[in-house]
């Protein structure tokens, strides 16, 4: 059999992988090669990105108990590429499309309010459209910090429970956007707006009620209630932050502006 030298490790090998570092066999990249890669990453039946994104779909809290738990993580797309993937695709439409600015305009017209009151809802919706892929990940840790308090007799780590809500954020996004551009494609029409943005919020609380009750196990009327009390928990604390932090941000910049002046 040939014997082949690692260019990673300079370990010598027989076969299509190092045995020291598992580096594969290497090769001149070429565009074939380059063009296989890529669509390699996404297609593979064992460890695809539609793999992952179907496993999400069918039994999400599985997906996470084996990749959490059980450690079969060879055969599922890396969760933290997933989302980083989903949430660029997210972003570009959210901005292109203007929803957001869109929606919060055709709900302040139906609802007329203070000119400066839907100036600054504006405002926002544009900032949130912009930075659409940070306000996902910045969910992150509050979801994470809520079932690390409520699921703490399971004992995985805040690092096990930040992956979790990889997963969860990954394909509630991917849902969120669905209906997005659903919404985009049927009209403008308050009511429909207004439906649709309810059903968003529906179905990303029923998500992850359901994935927590697989993941933990816990398929009971309790387990139901848990799961409810620690999306809520997860939410509420990231408002509060969100809230604090723009308070504090606001007040710096009124103290330099005085200061300024």
């Amino acid at each position: 059999m040939d014997k082949h030298t690692c260019r990673n490790c300079d370990n010598h090998f027989s076969g299509a992988y190092c045995n020291k570092c598992g580096q594969k066999l290497a090769h001149r990249i070429t565009m074939g090669h380059l063009a296989h890669d890529i669509l390699h990453s996404f297609t593979h039946a064992d460890k695809g990105f539609f793999h992952l994104m179907l496993g999400l779909f069918k039994a999400p809290g599985k997906v996470a108990r084996e990749y959490i738990i059980e450690e079969k993580r060879k055969r599922y797309f890396t969760p933290f590429q997933y989302l980083l993937i989903i949430g660029t695709i997210a972003t570009f439409i959210v901005v292109n499309s203007h929803f957001m600015e869109n929606a919060m305009k055709i709900m302040t017209m139906a609802d007329p309010a203070d000119t400066k009151q839907a100036a600054a809802m504006q405002q926002v919706s544009y900032l949130q459209s912009k930075y659409y892929n940070i306000m996902i990940l910045l969910q992150l840790p509050f979801m994470a910090l809520a079932t690390f308090w409520l699921y703490r007799k399971y004992k995985l780590n805040y690092a096990e429970h930040l992956t979790l809500h990889t997963f969860i954020t990954a394909q509630t996004t991917l849902i969120s956007m669905l209906l997005m551009l659903f919404i985009f494609i049927t009209g403008r029409d308050v009511n429909v707006i207004r439906f649709f943005m309810t059903s968003i919020w529906l179905i990303s609380t029923a998500y992850h009620i359901g994935v927590y009750i697989q993941f933990f196990q816990q398929r009971t009327v309790g387990g139901f209630f848990r799961g409810l009390l620690s999306y809520i928990l997860g939410m509420v604390l990231f408002f509060v932050s969100t809230v604090i932090v723009t308070i504090v941000v606001v007040f710096i910049y009124m103290m330099i502006k005085k200061a300024l002046h």
